[in-house]
């Protein structure tokens, strides 16, 4: 019989679709944005390619452009998708919705900080990158105990999921800078206690479909 310790859990991560400061490659953290037309659709092109999955559970943030994303997602795979708040995207204090063109006129040093992933990044009254790794890992571990064995799926957002995956993989904030997460896009782990197996990252082709 295999014991707990020995189950391989499926995780699958979606980052949430376009939405209008993604296109515009702005920083979108707290604030609340819904999704484009094309984010829509990509969605629904998510939940094209998930519905032939066998998934046990659907979890996504709470934030309006996951539960956009992840709507479809649970109708296709007929589950309800259950909101946590520790999924959310990192705050960006006084960077939200600031163009990385504008801060690279107007705060060349400190986006460079963050562009290479400095563990001393923190944006004026905005989260930095340990406090967001200490409220999302906690929820991941409670996640992948419950669901050990199983299929999981955890729609949130570009920042979050890239930390997370910067810890399980033992990457250094900087190295976890070169993890591209796309709108829509789809990444999967196969995790056995705290060994992490990544099986593909920010796969985008259902998009081209």
């Amino acid at each position: 019989m295999t014991s707990q310790s020995e189950l391989t859990t499926r995780l699958l991560l979606v980052r949430h679709g376009q939405t209008e400061q993604s296109r515009e490659d702005a920083f979108c953290g707290v604030t609340e944005v819904p999704l484009t037309a094309e984010g829509r659709i990509q969605a629904q092109k998510l939940a094209t390619r998930l519905h032939s999955q066998t998934v046990d559970a659907l979890y996504c943030s709470t934030q309006g452009r996951a539960r956009e994303t992840a709507a479809p997602i649970a109708q296709a795979l007929e589950l309800k998708a259950q909101e946590c708040t520790s999924l959310r995207e990192m705050s960006f204090g006084l960077w939200e919705t600031r163009s990385r063109q504008d801060l690279a006129e107007h705060c060349p040093k400190e986006l460079a900080l963050w562009e290479r992933g400095s563990w001393m990044v923190q944006m004026p009254d905005g989260e930095s990158q340990q406090a967001v790794i200490a409220r999302v890992m906690p929820c991941m571990v409670d996640l992948l105990h419950q669901y050990a064995g199983k299929t999981l799926v955890v729609v949130s957002h570009k920042s979050t999921l890239r930390l997370f995956l910067g810890q399980v993989l033992n990457m250094s904030l900087t190295a976890s800078r070169s993890l591209r997460l796309d709108p829509a896009s789809l990444t999967e782990l196969h995790l056995t206690l705290d060994v992490a197996q990544l099986i593909y990252c920010n796969d985008t082709s259902h998009l081209s479909s």
